[in-house]
């Protein structure tokens, strides 16, 4: 009767173990992942915002299709636009939100615009960006950062973004002009520590349609993949489950 209690003990320890595994965040119908646009404002990336704009629809379509349940914020830097001369600063224009927010008339995103033009401090923005949002819990972070310029932030700025990017377990993309100025040695290695990809505005601007289906396909692999890591307590419970499984196994033997 002990014998057949302890099996009993055994294979409900297994179970439970795999339930949780398998209802973990990480195995959810819906991934949830808030998309944080740091875009540059000034003015030779009028065409670059008109395009992301274009095809903004397609790339949460893909997200849907995905099952990821993405929300969305923007950060402005570098020029003038919808919030004003922003000229060597940065800011959290807007908050992260659902898509139909975000691409609403007379919102944020659709105001978006490239005049003027200053410095361009992307790692200053995606500090910003960071330290500013209202994040969901247990979301993917994933910030894109695109300009046409390397980054005038300065290296405390620059340090205190890649921590808040590790802080917050962020993945980080950009759409630049890798080789240019402090631009590898800066947003590449951002891209690189973060889980994320380096790629050229002028492979974007040459074929905007081609590039942003690619570049759709990779984010979509990024969240994907960074939400397959399970968390600590459904590691636990799994390694519960398992070894209840080989317990029972060694108790059968």
């Amino acid at each position: 009767m002990k014998a057949s209690l302890h099996k009993i003990s055994i294979i409900i320890l297994a179970i439970v173990g795999m339930l949780a595994f398998t209802n973990s965040p990480a195995s959810a119908a819906f991934i949830p992942a808030d998309i944080l646009w740091v875009i540059d404002t000034s003015g030779s990336m009028g065409g670059d915002i008109a395009e992301v704009k274009a095809r903004i629809q397609d790339f949460n379509t893909a997200m849907i299709n995905a099952g990821i349940d993405a929300n969305y914020g923007l950060v402005e830097f570098g020029g003038q636009s919808g919030n004003g001369y922003n000229s060597g600063t940065a800011t959290l224009y807007q908050d992260i939100t659902d898509y139909a927010t975000f691409i609403a008339d007379g919102g944020a995103f659709s105001k978006t615009s490239a005049s003027g033009g200053g410095t361009e401090e992307g790692s200053y923005a995606t500090l910003v960006g960071l330290n500013s949002a209202t994040f969901r819990s247990g979301s993917v972070i994933n910030v894109i950062l695109i300009t046409d310029e390397d980054d005038d932030s300065s290296l405390t700025d620059f340090n205190s973004a890649e921590a808040a990017l590790t802080a917050k377990k962020a993945l980080f993309n950009f759409i630049g002009v890798p080789g240019t100025g402090n631009t590898n040695s800066r947003y590449g290695v951002l891209a690189s520590n973060h889980g994320g990809y380096a790629f050229d505005i002028y492979d974007f601007r040459n074929d905007p349609e081609n590039f942003f289906n690619t570049f759709i396909q990779y984010k979509v692999q990024e969240i994907t993949e960074h939400n397959a890591v399970p968390e600590p307590a459904s590691m636990s419970l799994l390694s519960l489950g398992l070894l209840g499984l080989a317990g029972l196994k060694k108790k059968r033997s």
